[in-house]
């Protein structure tokens, strides 16, 4: 059967960074074929790129051997081309008919709908997809599954030829993905192509008829369902030479028995009973698909979420629940994986820096202005940040500003480092220099949680490496590489599914 999408030669390149490099790619007719790659390696830029929100900078897309408008939602959307967003977006107090339509409600004139054929039509899309949903209830009465599976009817009622699921079953239970799976089967026979992105491996083994792998920027493997097994799909999102490389270079600190961070049985925000410890000098990676609970756990520990059970200490003092002033007083530093949330984009570099450290440079309420500035040169020149501490760090490019951030709580001294991807998006040159200010606040004794969704760098830095699923820890791996910690990751899920049901009767 002959595609009938085919992408050619799609580059994309951000102020100087390529996030895609000659990227090419063919959907047949009622095809389900699996996306795969790590964080970074240009999953999201290619989706966007299909469905017009942006623009190649080279490249082409052709739909039945017609050129796509490309940059052009409507383009796109008009071509059949329909994302399915990860996030639930729904209107809870619209009906299931006017959540399926929106967007594209029929009507006699502006503002004047014609509710039998709204109906009509959405009981169609519900029948053809087998969905048990009647087109009359209030959506905000459904359970979290249906209102999802509404979300599919409303992008098949655009007329879809291809759908696109981005991490679709991230926030859904284990028992709720096989409703999802059958649903998104039902399409495939209905002739809708599927692009099916995601990181769990078992879902792409069960659900896709080939698969495309993507690693930095390349489409480094295209295959079908027989050759994407779980072992070669590892090997080929890893590389099976950085394997090798990264299992001699993990660290060689040794620690004491005195623990930095003590976790008993925590629960709460996706956590279930999460047990851990942290000593000083030592890096504890933390690893897991989307929706494992691993970010969880770092804005709990920091007093941005708060927990319902269980006991956190730090250094043998109890951290109060959602308590983050608090945290960061205890000695607790976050590097969060969103810059924007670190940085206060209208101050200097020199606020943004010295900010957690004043109490240092302050007699009193005043602050030793020359002690301040001495500390703020130390740590430009530690983290080789060439800038006026006076610019606003808006200005910075992004690597720089993650310099700024790293700068901030080397100057804190902070008794435990929490990071989250502290070098996503930066540029090459600065992620060496990341890593080596993470390793020297280990050599001064801190203790560090990194979650990564990097496994490269997870296997670099953590002396141990552990494995979240379903907001627990599931595994621990000593001397990880980032084989071993891709497997451990995306294994196979005991959770056996359940069958779908119906809206409750009302």
């Amino acid at each position: 059967m002959s595609s009938w999408l085919n992408a050619a030669g799609i580059s994309k390149n951000y102020g100087g960074v390529l996030a895609l490099k000659e990227t090419s790619l063919e959907i047949r007719a009622g095809e389900i074929r699996g996306l795969v790659g790590a964080n970074g390696a240009g999953k999201s830029t290619l989706v966007k790129i299909l469905t017009g929100i942006t623009a190649p900078t080279s490249g082409a897309v052709h739909i039945d051997g017609e050129p796509l408008r490309l940059g052009k939602p409507k383009a796109s959307l008009q071509a059949g081309i329909v994302a399915v967003p990860q996030e639930l977006t729904v209107a809870p107090t619209m009906t299931v008919a006017e959540n399926i339509l929106l967007g594209h409600y029929p009507q006699y004139r502006p503002g004047f709908l014609r509710h039998r054929e709204m109906r009509r039509t959405a009981t169609t899309v519900l029948e053809s997809l087998g969905l048990p949903i009647r087109p009359d209830s209030l959506v905000g009465d459904l359970s979290t599954i249906l209102q999802r599976l509404v979300m599919v009817a409303r992008a098949f009622s655009f007329k879809a030829r291809l759908m696109i699921f981005d991490e679709p079953t991230a926030t859904i239970s284990p028992r709720e993905v096989e409703f999802l799976l059958q649903a998104i089967k039902v399409l495939s026979r209905q002739n809708v192509s599927i692009l099916y992105v995601s990181h769990r491996l078992d879902e792409i083994d069960a659900l896709c008829t080939g698969v495309t792998v993507l690693r930095d920027g390349q489409v480094v493997a295209h295959l079908t369902a027989e050759q994407a097994t779980h072992t070669a799909l590892v090997g080929y999102l890893t590389a099976e030479s950085m394997a090798n490389a990264s299992a001699t270079t993990a660290s060689d600190r040794t620690t004491s028995d005195e623990r930095v961070l003590q976790l008993e049985d925590v629960a709460g925000n996706r956590l279930r009973g999460v047990s851990l410890t942290v000593r000083p000098g030592e890096i504890v990676g933390l690893a897991g698909v989307t929706g494992s609970g691993t970010r969880e756990l770092l804005l709990t520990i920091c007093g941005a979420l708060s927990f319902s059970a269980g006991l956190i200490t730090l250094c043998g003092e109890h951290v109060r629940s959602g308590n983050t002033p608090a945290a960061v007083s205890a000695g607790i530093g976050f590097l969060p994986g969103d810059r924007s949330l670190a940085v206060f984009p209208r101050n200097s570099v020199g606020f943004n820096i010295s900010l957690p450290a004043l109490a240092r440079s302050a007699r009193g309420v005043f602050v030793n202005r020359q002690a301040e500035r001495s500390a703020l040169a130390a740590l430009l020149d530690r983290v080789a940040l060439r800038s006026d501490p006076k610019a606003l760090i808006s200005n910075l490019s992004g690597g720089n500003q993650q310099r700024a951030i790293v700068a901030r709580w080397l100057g804190a001294k902070p008794k435990l480092l929490l990071l989250d991807d502290p070098t996503a998006g930066v540029d090459v040159a600065t992620r060496p220099e990341v890593h080596r200010q993470i390793q020297a606040a280990c050599a001064e004794g801190a203790g560090v949680l990194l979650l990564s969704t990097d496994v490269d760098e997870l296997a670099e830095l953590s002396d141990r490496v552990l494995i979240f699923k379903s907001g627990s820890v599931a595994s621990e791996l000593r001397n990880a590489t980032p084989r071993r910690i891709l497997a451990a990751m995306t294994g196979q899920s005991e959770e056996e599914p359940s069958t779908i049901e119906s809206e409750p009767p009302r």
